[in-house]
């Protein structure tokens, strides 16, 4: 009998279309006491045939049920609740999937806490194409580690905000006994929840007990049209159940939580320090108003297909009106402007497609002064075009005309039907100025199809064994026109590969580094990449191009048909040579690993000439040893074992290893893998044994056929991750690069060949690097900088047995992350643009997978003639609009700088990648933050800036942001800065009050945006009584009930209107409330209360008297008289009224002054907004302070 308690996936069937997904993603779960419900409520036998040809044979327990008549969704849901018998129970929607291990790690949490009701994961999101879409704010999680929340905390916060951010059924596993006690009443026919119904259901689940949400993604939500919460009739009731539920929590009882928006939690699985509090607290509602702005910030999080991301992605790069005025400037400054001749082959005399080249080409951002059209047809063209008849040998053609473009540096290969994107040659020609050692330039590009953008290739930089088995690099190519002629020009017979036998001979004569490769999407065709690799032609020919540039070489070799692409040969290089090959195995007590893989090498290896070589890593177990003893006693040659004497890191061993062994060749195997191929190892020395080739290695795959690794990604997930994981052997991978031999940075540490010559060169594996897997990466780094190709062939597999993972000592993990950080600083330029990925490419989660990235700051240009700078934003709107991101957009907009803002922490490959030579880090005071200034230190030469617009050091006892601070902040802030080149603060006091903390301390005054704050008008004596008020944000608690005794005298002599924030104190007095609103809708917005006079009351305090006066600026521009407390933050030339003590009697004063006479009160605010307006405003002469303190003098 299983222990474990059973669990019941119960699926409410309907729609056929995605169920065999959802179907085998329950039976693959890694929980063995699982059942698996299936209500069929579809009008067809779909799911009972997809039930019999997945299900039935598998060794879950798979219960099929046929609705005889349809129920529809909530009664399907019961019906799956009533036929399950689960101790604990899971609803998968049957567009949705789940992950292995989701149940498994779930139904462990509901074990070990009975307190939880509610156990979710993070989900990703899919659309209909199972392609990964970019995260949301439902699906990034709470927090970034396993926690436990406390359910009355939870319950508050939806009262706060109605908004799931729990995810769905499918994520979820709860206790079968609560579902049975509230989804019958939520379910209730015709009168019930349906639209959120699992969000009703949740929230009655947390009045029982706790949330546990773990980080890990358990399942896959998909996104698409036909998915029943996207109904019009779901979207519809909707809005009506989430008031229901607003009803249900503002009715709730129970203990309250500790702050508005405030949640305890628990983290699991990390030791607590000793003393520490039972619970720790969180601002889930900060946490998720900030995520949406970074979330917001970023391409693709609206969208619910690929074919939408990609749309977005490529309007996202494009130039910006205001940044092609600047490009000008930026182009004067290049040391020539190159002349690029586009070239267009119009081989099927199509007025159509001609027309989409040549009108891309006359919108290009870089104008084009001359095209050469080889065409038959008659369309009218631009003078600016020389048309030419097109004969049938096209290529021996060019040859004649080429060399008579006078005046053109560079020609760009087109067809007709391709589309340059409005950039595409100004990018080309940035390239050419700063790479003048190119010689032919290629591009990524994508295809057309119904004047839709689809089908981008994304390619990898010049990879010889790639180009060896086709030609990835596409037709669409730029050559300099003067090394086209000296090198001959083209070879006609090879046709339409004829450039591309023109790029072997370059290489052949200069070396790949003239081949360039721009990360780009530079064209779009109507006649695809795929398209024109199918042609008979490049078929044909492809094999003949190979054999030219091989001959010409002098390699030895033979062709072979691939075996599974016929455009795709299989190289064999021809050896006199047999070299004797010591495979290495490293074993530590794990003797069916070590026999298992021995007895594979001996019975399966066809290449004669191999040593095993055995190290005994000081096991201590004794079977192991007695093995050992026996085989050594055997004598042989071909098996030698040899024994270390003290327990040491795979890199010590290996290197002892090499020292005793008597091969030419070293090839290090996990004794985990074993082999099943004669010809594995003859494969690995085909390449192996070429001089150019330092290190081999092959695809590993697990015992189910499917890949672990086919070569590493540098920065895939960290330092690097493995390519194609998971996908099928028998797959074509990205591109086909599953089934090509090819270059990488670096290959798996399973399996690898390198010449014992390379390994010397290299100083051996670096012995103060102790994982495993860092050494590996660390030779392949060494080796390819001494010139050497790595190499991956897919002709050769080993297979990877999964091991006892071994145990390992307390101090493991900081010495691991000790050891990435070391590499990560010696190799962060290869790691950051890895020459066989694309920097389009995401480095998180699956390979090959399009990077969304931010909506602007999209930079395609080497060449740098104003300073980059990086602005680190704390937030989307309010301080980080007024400090970083709108001044950077104005100092871009005036040409002065280039840059892009974060509103999250960049990664260091994306600061490696940008390079900037300014970094603004705002707010970077807590300790999470505190890192940040670290990593940028540790990894970036860019010049620091420590941005503070407030004295956080001091923060009201009334401040919101007060709650949680830490008791050290002062000392937090101090290091900080300490660790910054600059400080840029927005008043004199504030400079004041951190003058002990930094020698270079600068004042930068805030101003407003010109756009947002210009042209505001509000009205006057709009009512029968003065409207008097207050609009800012959300920590003014202490300031505003300054003047409660105010707003309660004047209650019936004015209408008080409060905007963003309104203590509870004076609720009872107030005539409006406006909520607070976003920052693009604030001005309007706060002009639009149309107030006779505004109040700025502020505390006497140091943080106040640190603040700028932001507030009066944002009155004046709306034209308000002003009212305000009388502290240095609002002492200047503003013209006024200043409150001096604060007290009730001068407030009251004060507006009584004012209301006694409208019209010099009026007059006040015409002057303050003349003021704000002349001298506040963030344009001309006002850039000069943002640039005085942001650049380096």
């Amino acid at each position: 009998m299983k222990s474990a308690p059973l669990v019941s996936i119960a699926i409410p069937a309907y729609h056929p279309r995605f169920f065999r997904l959802a179907l085998q993603s329950a039976l693959e779960q890694t929980y063995e006491n699982l059942e698996i419900v299936i209500c069929d409520d579809c009008r067809t036998d779909a799911i009972e045939q997809i039930v019999q040809e997945v299900g039935m044979g598998s060794t879950v327990t798979v219960r099929y049920l046929r609705n005889p008549t349809r129920l529809g969704f909530q009664q399907n849901l019961l019906r799956c609740l009533e036929e399950s018998r689960g101790e604990f129970i899971k609803f998968l929607c049957d567009d949705d999937q789940l992950l292995a291990f989701c149940v498994s790690q779930q139904a462990a949490i509901l074990q070990e806490h009975p307190q939880v009701s509610l156990v979710i994961n993070k989900h990703h999101l899919i659309d209909a194409d199972n392609y990964a879409l970019p995260v949301r704010v439902e699906n990034t999680g709470i927090t970034q580690f396993d926690a436990l929340f406390n359910g009355n905390d939870m319950l508050a916060y939806f009262e706060k905000t109605t908004r799931n951010i729990l995810g769905g059924l499918s994520g979820a596993l709860m206790r079968r006994t609560d579902v049975d006690a509230l989804l019958p009443a939520l379910a209730r026919p015709g009168e019930g929840f349906e639209a959120v119904l699992d969000f009703a259901l949740f929230i009655c689940l947390l009045r029982r007990g706790n949330l546990v949400q773990l980080y890990a993604e358990g399942s896959g939500q998909r996104l698409h049209p036909e998915r029943l919460e996207r109904q019009h009739k779901m979207v519809e009731a909707a809005t009506v159940e989430l008031t229901w539920l607003k009803e249900m929590l503002a009715q709730r009882s129970g203990e309250p939580a500790p702050a508005s928006g405030w949640v305890r939690y628990q983290s699991l699985g990390q030791p607590k320090e000793p003393g520490a509090p039972e619970w720790e607290e969180i601002n889930v509602y900060s946490v998720i108003a900030t995520r949406q702005g970074v979330i917001g910030s970023q391409v693709g999080t609206d969208i619910e297909s690929y074919a939408d991301l990609y749309a977005q992605w490529l309007t996202c790069r494009r130039f910006s009106p205001l940044r092609k005025q600047v490009l000008s400037r930026q182009i004067a400054r290049w040391a020539y402007r190159p002349m690029i001749v586009p070239v267009i082959i119009d081989e099927q005399d199509d007025p159509y497609a001609l027309g989409i080249t040549l009108q891309s080409i006359a919108a290009q951002a870089y104008a084009c002064e001359s095209v050469l059209l080889l065409s038959n047809g008659r369309q009218a063209v631009d003078n600016h075009v020389l048309r030419l008849g097109l004969q049938a040998d096209w290529v021996q053609q060019l040859n004649g005309l080429l060399p008579q473009l006078d005046g053109a540096d560079w020609f760009y290969l087109l067809r007709a039907g391709d589309r340059l994107t409005e950039s595409a040659l100004l990018i080309m020609a940035d390239r050419i100025v700063s790479s003048p050692a190119a010689a032919c330039l290629y591009s990524d590009e994508g295809a057309l199809v119904d004047e839709k953008s689809v089908e981008p290739i994304f390619k990898p930089d010049f990879n010889l064994d790639l180009m060896r088995a086709y030609p990835y690099v596409g037709r669409t190519l730029a050559f300099e026109r003067a090394r086209f002629v000296a090198s001959g020009g083209f070879d006609s017979s090879l046709g339409e590969l004829a450039p591309h036998d023109l790029i072997w001979r370059l290489v052949e004569t200069d070396g790949p580094q003239v081949i360039g490769h721009i990360p780009e999407v530079q064209v779009e065709s109507t006649f695809s990449f795929a398209q024109w690799l199918s042609l008979p032609e490049v078929i044909e020919q492809n094999v003949r191009l190979i054999e030219a540039h091989l001959q010409r070489i002098g390699v030895p070799y033979r062709l072979h048909p691939g075996p599974l692409l016929a455009l795709v040969p299989r190289i064999e290089y021809l050896f006199a040579e047999r070299p004797l090959v010591s495979i290495v195995i490293s074993v530590k007590d794990d003797l069916g690993a070590l026999e298992r893989c021995v007895n594979s090498l001996i019975s399966t290896t066809a290449y004669p000439h191999y040593e095993i070589i055995i190290v005994d890593n000081a096991s201590e177990n004794a079977e192991l040893q007695h093995w050992l003893r026996a085989m050594a006693e055997l004598g042989s040659e071909k098996l030698r074992i040899f024994l270390h004497p003290q327990s040491s890191s795979e890199a010590v061993i290996r290197n002892f290893a090499a020292q005793h062994a008597r091969g030419e060749y070293l090839l290090l195997l996990n004794p985990n893998c074993i082999v099943l191929e004669a010809a594995w190892l003859d494969e690995l020395l085909n390449h192996g044994q070429r001089p150019e080739v330092g290190i081999v290695g092959p695809r590993t795959l697990n015992q189910q056929g499917r890949v672990i690794d086919a070569g590493m990604i540098m920065g895939l997930g960290g330092l690097a991750g493995r390519a194609f994981v998971n996908e099928s052997v028998a797959s074509g991978g990205y591109m086909q690069r599953l089934q090509t031999v090819q270059n990488w940075s670096a290959v798996g540490d399973h399996c690898l060949l390198v010449r014992k010559q390379v390994l010397e060169e290299a100083g051996g594996f670096d012995e103060s690097i102790t994982t495993q897997r860092i050494n590996a990466l660390e030779l392949c780094q060494q080796v390819g900088k001494n010139g050497y190709l790595i190499v991956t062939t897919p002709y050769s597999d080993v297979v990877l047995v999964s091991g006892v993972e071994a145990s390992r000592d307390p101090s493991w993990k900081q010495r691991l992350e000790l050891e990435q950080e070391a590499f990560y600083q010696r190799w962060l330029p290869r790691i950051a643009n890895d020459p066989a990925y694309n920097r389009n490419l995401t480095l998180i989660g699956k390979s090959f997978c399009l990077e969304p990235g931010p909506r602007t700051g999209w930079n395609p240009l080497i060449t740098r003639n104003v300073p980059s700078i990086l602005g680190l934003a704390v937030n989307t709107s309010a301080v980080g609009h007024y400090r970083v991101s709108q001044p950077l957009f104005e100092l871009e907009a005036a040409g002065r700088v280039v840059g892009r803002v974060a509103y999250d922490t960049p990664s260091i490959i994306d600061i490696e990648r940008q390079s900037p030579d300014v970094i603004i880090l705002q707010g970077r005071y807590n300790v999470g933050k505190f890192k940040d200034i670290t990593q940028v230190k540790t990894y970036s030469n860019a010049m620091r800036i420590y941005e503070l617009d407030d004295y956080i050091a001091r923060v009201p006892e009334k401040n919101e942001h007060r709650r949680n601070m830490p008791d050290n902040l002062e000392d937090l802030l101090r290091q900080g800065i300490g660790l910054c080149d600059r400080v840029v603060v927005s008043t004199h006091p504030l400079a004041d009050a951190l003058s002990s903390m930094h020698h270079d301390i600068r004042v930068v005054p805030n101003m407003l945006a010109a756009g947002l704050w210009n042209q505001l008008r509000s009205q006057r004596a709009t009512s029968s009584k003065p409207r008097i008020g207050w609009g800012g944000g959300t920590s003014h608690r202490g300031d505003l009930e300054l003047i409660a005794d105010v707003v309660r005298e004047l209650a019936d002599e004015v209408e008080w209107v409060f905007f963003g924030m309104c203590p509870d104190l004076l609720k009872p007095y107030i005539h409006e409330f406006h909520p607070g609103v976003s920052l693009a809708a604030y001005p309007a917005k706060l002009a639009s209360l149309n107030l006779d006079l505004a109040l700025a009351p502020l505390e006497f305090h140091i943080f106040n008297d640190c603040k700028s006066n932001l507030r009066l600026l944002e009155y004046g521009a709306c034209g308000y008289p002003v009212i305000c407390s009388d502290t240095e933050a609002y002492r200047g030339h503003l013209p006024c009224t200043r409150v001096l003590t604060n007290s009730t009697e001068e407030w009251l004063e004060a507006i009584r002054m004012h209301l006694a006479d409208p019209i010099a009160s009026y007059r006040m605010g015409d002057e303050l907004r003349e003021v704000v307006l002349r001298d506040f405003i963030l344009r001309g002469d006002n850039l000069q302070y943002w640039a005085n303190g942001w650049l380096p003098d």
